[in-house]
């Protein structure tokens, strides 16, 4: 192997994410997007490995990898000399996007090898799976990623080199400084109290003890992931985004409420009478880092409740959930500031969580829709969609929301084989389609 080209030392959500993979905890995260032509081109290797060649060379998350001791946390981010796109893109014969998913999402990386930290799973309907090591790409990175490599395949004229496989990795490109030092993430004295409270406390002295949040997380790590993944039509997205700006609401708020609604309604006859359920949504901190918006980075965070039981939909708790929502982007940042209280204590803090009540029953992340850039070129891109493992410790159930460059929302449902039955998700899923009909056609 090469000499060691050590950049930076990981940042506390790095490690976060680095912690996590290393204890098998989680795999990757991963997006999707079905790349055309009118006359029906094949997404050949002599076609998509010179466009992913600017796209290593552009961006340097994609040429890295990981060095040092990742059960101490003392771990560095790695520039890699050459990435063989032959060892990292397998072209498939598979046409089902949801089995593809689910094994992508089994699979997590060799971390200190000469494999950068990231791989494509090319399908025969020419959709490209991008499944990427979490601390180097987050949820809005994906989607730069899907962007970048339809910008890269419109300006390609295919082979131009006579080792196509092989990309010589710049030294040049600058790797993002970690989320603490591109904005301020200190906690202020509340949050820092309230967190470590809540990791201490017993979880009957918290509001956790009468919330739902599914099954305890095991106590062996187990990453199968079960995938379904359902599109919303596009004109009933545009009339519901717009019934939700007149009341106050977001797209994201409006599927928040919407879930427990359908949850509140699914565990009604349980026994245990739950009164609140656990409940997350995915935070962006790109915005107030400054971050470019075609960067690829690990800059994101969660924000947590236990709403109240509420079998119906409304727009209200909709109109205040958007309202506390934006005030995350900013308080977000505390989150991450909190983990340095934990520094040392990565690992048991994380195996503490195997075997206990998880955190939250569902979580939200949507990464907005994909707007594709306006370069001429015969390649378009549609039915984007993306996913994150995440099911050992994280919530029971996520719902992964990307809207479609044709207006239309596809969702995401993972959830992992020892995290609910499919028979309760399925139920859910028909329950959150059946929602959304009821509250689109109040607005037509």
């Amino acid at each position: 192997m090469a000499p060691v080209m050590h950049l930076r030392k990981t940042g506390l959500m790095e490690r976060y994410h680095t912690t996590r993979h290393f204890l098998g905890l989680d795999s990757c995260i991963l997006s999707s997007a079905r790349y055309v032509t009118q006359d029906g081109a094949a997404l050949s290797m002599d076609i998509l490995f010179p466009a992913l060649r600017t796209l290593v060379e552009t961006h340097a998350s994609l040429g890295l990898r990981l060095d040092g001791n990742e059960a101490t946390g003392n771990v560095y981010l790695v520039r890699l000399p050459v990435v063989d796109l032959s060892r990292v893109v397998e072209f498939s014969a598979k046409d089902d996007l949801q089995e593809a998913y689910e094994s992508q999402l089994a699979r997590g990386f060799e971390t200190q090898t000469d494999l950068p930290l990231w791989r494509v799973e090319v399908l025969a309907d020419n959709t490209v799976i991008f499944a990427v090591h979490h601390a180097v790409c987050d949820g809005m990175s994906l989607i730069v990623f899907l962007l970048s490599l339809l910008r890269a395949l419109q300006k390609s004229g295919g082979r131009d080199t006579d080792t196509p496989h092989l990309v010589q990795v710049p030294t040049t490109t600058v790797l993002l400084p970690p989320i603490e030092v591109a904005t301020s993430v200190r906690p202020s004295l509340r949050t820092l109290c309230s967190t470590l409270y809540n990791l201490v406390a017993p979880v009957s002295w918290t509001k956790a003890r009468s919330a739902w949040t599914g099954p305890a997380s095991p106590l062996t790590p187990n990453l199968k992931t079960h995938v379904r993944i359902l599109t919303l039509p596009a004109p009933q997205i545009a009339a519901l985004c717009a019934v939700a700006r007149t009341h106050g609401a977001t797209l994201t708020s409006a599927f928040y409420v919407l879930a427990i609604s359908v949850l509140s309604q699914l565990i009604a006859r349980d026994p245990k009478r739950y009164t609140r359920i656990g409940a997350a949504v995915a935070i962006s901190l790109r915005g107030v880092a400054g971050v470019p918006d075609d960067a690829i980075c690990d800059y994101p965070s969660l924000f947590y409740a236990q709403p109240r039981v509420a079998p119906d939909f409304s727009w209200e708790q909709a109109r205040r959930v958007a309202r506390v929502l934006r005030d995350q982007k900013r308080k977000g940042r505390e989150i991450i500031g909190v983990l340095r209280w934990i520094f040392g204590q990565y690992v048991p803090y994380m195996r503490s969580h195997l075997g206990a009540k998880r955190e939250a029953g569902f979580c939200v992340s949507n990464v907005g829709r994909v707007h594709p850039p306006s370069v001429e070129g015969k390649w378009t891109i549609g039915h984007t969609t993306f996913a994150q493992c995440d099911v050992v410790i994280g919530a029971a159930l996520i719902l992964n929301l990307t809207g479609d460059p044709t207006g239309a929302l596809n969702i995401t449902f993972t959830w992992g084989e020892i995290s609910l039955e499919t028979s309760f998700v399925e139920a859910f899923i028909a329950g959150l389609q059946e929602g959304f009909e009821k509250i689109t056609a109040q607005t037509t």
